[in-house]
């Protein structure tokens, strides 16, 4: 009754990192489905996604906790990703800043503005992508998709560029070390695209035809649009971490990349501590058992000869 479960331990408002201010500790990683992140000091992670690198999109992130003046975090984040095709090049980068507060003792709110500039330029050489990208555009005629391609950009190839703007706000309701419940709410507030091609001359290779479609966008965006909320049971246990749920968004299944997580995570100083708790309590159940068992011996009968 005294093993130190998650279930019975106080809970820790630093767990999560993904949707708040708070960061990996120094040595801790984080093996995530499509992630990997490792802290490389007590306040500062970097990570990368090895799905993307292998097919070609190759992509860096970085989080840095800024200050922590009790209740309150303040973090800087920043991402890029980038994919050449031949003389083609499509890129992102992401800036953002979160601000964590603990409300009370088992509350956390979490509000993210980020930052997003994007840019894509020249004509794609589709026999230089990867298979898999290929495959999830779904045409075969890899032929004719480049004729179709070069046409649209015969007079003036792709130059385009875009600038967009989101919140995002977020909850947790911790109600141990392992059980919580996160809420989270994000939109696309504001953006800004331009280019010279008309996205109906594109087929849908690569999503370029729903990438460009967006040069109506020039100011704010209605809400209606964009957002994507979802309420989710989060388990972290010594190691795995999985939040499941359901959510509603503007685009069809968005919500699941809110909503539906696994990651394992490993090392830092938090993990130490709680491995040598439990060493502890194996050591005081092994000492306690052998007390018992001498005390259940009957003594031997005094020889009074």
């Amino acid at each position: 009754f005294l093993k130190p479960t998650r279930a019975r331990l106080p809970q820790n408002p630093y767990a999560s990192i993904d949707f708040t201010a708070y960061t990996l500790e120094a040595g801790e990683i984080k093996l995530g489905l499509a992630n990997v992140t490792v802290g490389i000091s007590p306040r500062l992670q970097i990570g990368t996604s090895p799905p993307l690198d292998a097919v070609g999109v190759y992509n860096a992130s970085a989080k840095l906790n800024l200050f922590r003046a009790g209740p309150v975090d303040l973090a800087l984040g920043g991402s890029h990703y980038q994919l050449p095709v031949g003389d083609f090049t499509g890129q992102q980068t992401n800036a953002s800043s979160t601000l964590s507060v603990q409300v009370a003792s088992s509350w956390s709110l979490h509000v993210t503005g980020s930052y997003a500039t994007m840019s894509a330029s020249g004509v794609p050489d589709l026999a230089s992508l990867p298979p898999l990208l290929m495959t999830a555009a779904g045409d075969p005629d890899l032929a004719g998709a480049q004729r179709a391609v070069n046409n649209a950009t015969a007079s003036q190839p792709i130059d385009a560029h875009a600038q967009t703007a989101s919140v995002r706000v977020a909850s947790d309701v911790r109600l141990n070390r392992r059980d919580s419940l996160v809420v989270q709410a994000s939109a696309m507030v504001w953006g800004d695209v331009e280019t010279g091609v008309n996205p109906t001359d594109l087929p849908p290779i690569l999503g370029l035809d729903e990438a460009l479609a967006a040069t109506q966008i020039d100011g704010a965006m209605p809400l209606s649009e964009t957002y994507v909320a979802s309420i989710a049971w989060q388990l972290q246990w010594r190691s795995a971490e999985l939040r499941v749920g359901a959510g509603v968004s503007s685009v069809p299944g968005a919500w699941l990349l809110q909503s539906a997580d696994f990651a394992w995570r490993f090392g830092g100083k938090t993990k130490r501590d709680e491995r040598h708790l439990h060493t502890a309590w194996r050591q005081n159940r092994r000492i306690i058992r052998r007390a018992i068992g001498r005390a259940d011996v009957a003594p031997e009968p005094l020889d009074r000869g």
